[in-house]
């Protein structure tokens, strides 16, 4: 069995911030003390074999740990509308002109954009989500497409990681908005320049996440493997992505929030003319406050969705695999 850092692998008599040395002993998965250099034999005979991967295996889900999942899900969203609810009385009892919407009467527009086909400012609710998770979809893999190669290129070589950070932080503080006359001067209005802010905002911060990921892979692995005579690429892809996957699927899901947060705010503004966005925009025109509440609830149970469900199910694969199946 593969050994993992830090889940497999413990100093045995070290404090944590001396420095790695051939002979000091180590706890392989089997509980065994090792060397380093022992560590490198076993990577050069998984690496020949072809069973470092298979090292990674994803074990069966049980029906429990899926229900475990729901119901903390469905705990989250009962307490999120019973503070809803009291938020609402309070705000209410004070006679304001505009009664502030509650989660009842706002489930029940909700019921009706959803299950009986009202219309919503000249779409359906169900156009309006498709072309929202259309823009992000579009926006968010051309993200990855860029975030992910350039942290890793920028996480595995040392030496440029230092000069090719910067311009990457500084592009990660520009707000998602404040890329707006850049969208517009180069797309104009319409969907693209909300592509485009979405990208810009969302691959930033793949970008530093995935190189913070592979930087952080213990270079014990790093060195076994270079002692064993693996390739760079072999190291690369054999040691540090499976290693750092826990960091990117994380990278990722701070992509995706991020993506969805200025997704909604871009259709507000670049003049989508449909959109979840759009619709926010709409209602807040026409001084639908209840119509507006629906809008962000179906904001937060698409953005949950993508989040939860996808993302967090992606996540908890790949942590199986790095854990060898135990939590």
């Amino acid at each position: 069995m593969w050994y993992q850092l830090p889940l497999r692998i413990e100093y045995a008599h070290a404090h944590p911030f001396l420095h790695v040395h051939a002979n000091l002993p180590y706890l392989n998965a089997e509980g065994q003390y090792v060397n380093e250099r022992d560590l490198a034999r076993q990577l050069q005979r998984e690496l020949s074999s072809g069973s470092l991967g298979a090292s990674f295996a994803v074990p069966g889900s049980t029906w429990k740990l899926h229900a475990l999942r729901a119901a903390r899900i469905l705990a989250g969203l009962a307490v999120g509308i019973i503070l809803w609810q009291i938020m609402a009385w309070v705000m209410n009892s004070g006679g304001n002109a505009l009664d502030f919407p509650g989660p009842f009467e706002t489930i029940e527009r909700l019921w009706q954009y959803l299950f009986c086909n009202q219309s919503m400012y000249g779409h359906s609710v169900y156009e309006h989500i498709l072309a929202s998770i259309r823009r992000l979809i579009v926006a968010f893999a051309l993200a990855c497409a860029l975030g992910i190669p350039l942290g890793s290129l920028l996480g595995y070589f040392n030496s440029i990681y230092e000069i090719g950070i910067v311009p990457v932080s500084l592009l990660q503080m520009i707000p998602g908005l404040a890329w707006l006359p850049v969208a517009i001067l180069l797309f104009g209005l319409g969907d693209d320049s909300a592509i485009f802010i979405i990208f810009a905002v969302s691959s930033m911060v793949i970008t530093i996440g995935t190189a913070s990921g592979i930087r952080m892979v213990p270079d014990v692995l790093v060195n076994a493997a270079r002692m064993s005579g693996a390739s760079g690429l072999t190291v690369f892809f054999q040691v540090l992505i499976p290693q750092a996957s826990a960091s990117i699927i994380n990278a990722m899901r701070l992509g995706m929030a991020s993506a969805w947060r200025v997704l909604i705010a871009a259709e507000m503004i670049v003049g989508t003319g449909i959109g979840i966005g759009y619709s926010v925009q709409m209602t807040r025109d026409l001084l639908d406050y209840v119509g507006a509440f629906a809008c962000i609830a179906v904001i937060c149970l698409v953005g949950l969705l993508f989040d939860r469900v996808l993302l967090g199910g992606i996540e908890q694969l790949m942590r199986n695999r790095i854990e060898g199946g135990k939590r």
